[in-house]
């Protein structure tokens, strides 16, 4: 198993400040906890950007990479500046139920928003444990 580097090389830093920069993003401070995860917040999405060494590059993390992706400073900036755009398009209506569970306005406006599809995946979660949980009970 690997360890991550208890800290980022300012020359790694700086051409990654420097790709976010050119995009119109800001990168953020440490995350709080960590050495070498950054906070990025654009379009109204939370990324993390954690360096994994100077081979690896970067793990970016977020929106429909919640277990993180391998980077380097210009695909960040790319993958970012793009989710930012795609949440600003009008989205698609939503449906007024989704697996017989009533859509909350908030998603119901952009339904292919990455937060609607993270409230599917969860909403999608929950479904599945009621339904494990009913079948233990009649199990019993």
């Amino acid at each position: 198993m690997s360890i991550l580097p208890r800290h980022t090389p300012q020359v790694h830093l700086d051409a990654l400040t420097e790709e976010l920069t050119a995009a119109g993003i800001t990168l953020g401070p440490v995350k709080p906890g960590t050495r070498v995860t950054r906070i990025v917040d654009h379009g109204g999405i939370r990324w993390e950007l954690t360096f994994l060494g100077s081979r690896y590059g970067w793990a970016l993390r977020g929106p429909g990479v919640e277990h993180g992706v391998g980077v380097d400073a210009p695909e960040a900036a790319e993958r970012i500046a793009a989710a930012a755009m795609d949440a600003d398009e009008p989205g698609i209506p939503a449906p007024a139920t989704w697996r017989g569970v009533p859509v909350p306005q908030e998603y119901a406006t952009s339904w292919d928003s990455p937060a609607a599809v993270a409230w599917r995946d969860g909403a999608g979660v929950a479904l599945a444990v009621a339904g494990l949980r009913a079948a233990a009970q009649g199990d019993s």
